[in-house]
């Protein structure tokens, strides 16, 4: 198992997200099925409330029937309200020895930054299921220049991804080399995403990322 007990899907097809969800299921020796009892499927694509984090806990409070830990998979994500993403937060932050989370959703702007902070996060392409690479080191000066040239632009359809996928870079990095300095830019990136989505100026914010 990873340095995070949890896992975000991000992906926009079906098919796509099952295939991942069984490759993860089955490094932690499952299967993905209806009748595995130690794995709890919960589907929320109208939206849910508080009572799902109930049912959460009452599953993770018992024992595993038939393996070493248990998986909750929650798909479309984005579709808990604050409270319940709050709620989803203090499960993620201690779900218990041995057990696994998979989170699903196609719109990673309405998870909260420290939902995805806590999670090892997978964004699969929609033309070829590969994860994205890194393209652009945020802690060298390349980005710097492009942040001051037109090219980058000034709003928040400009900013806000790449911040994300900068985002999912560094969480890789923290998973394979959980030093300070990994830490501390995940967590500058995460600030600065907060900021942006609180209507600060995008430029701002993205210079923030720079402030030693």
């Amino acid at each position: 198992m990873s340095t995070f007990p949890s896992t975000l899907i991000i992906a926009k097809n079906k098919e796509t997200i099952d295939k991942k969800i069984c490759q993860i299921c089955s490094k932690l020796n499952h299967k993905f099925n209806q009748n595995n009892p130690d794995i709890l499927l919960i589907d929320q694509s109208s939206g849910w409330g508080i009572d799902q984090i109930r049912k959460i806990n009452n599953f993770l409070s018992q024992k595993p029937f038939s393996h070493q830990s248990k998986i909750i998979i929650i798909l479309e994500t984005q579709n808990l309200n604050t409270e319940s993403q709050n709620a989803l937060l203090k499960i993620l932050e201690e779900p218990g020895k041995d057990n696994y989370i998979i989170l699903t959703t196609n719109k990673i702007k309405s998870i909260l930054p420290t939902i995805i902070s806590r999670c090892s996060t997978i964004k699969i392409s929609e033309k070829s299921d590969i994860k994205i690479k890194k393209e652009i080191d945020i802690t060298g000066n390349l980005i710097k220049d492009l942040a001051l040239s037109e090219k980058l632009g000034k709003n928040k359809e400009d900013i806000l991804p790449l911040l994300e996928n900068q985002l999912y870079f560094y969480q890789q990095e923290l998973i394979k080399n959980p030093n300070q300095k990994n830490i501390y830019l995940v967590e500058k990136i995460i600030k600065a995403i907060q900021m942006i989505n609180a209507n600060v100026d995008p430029k701002n914010a993205l210079d923030y990322v720079f402030i030693v």
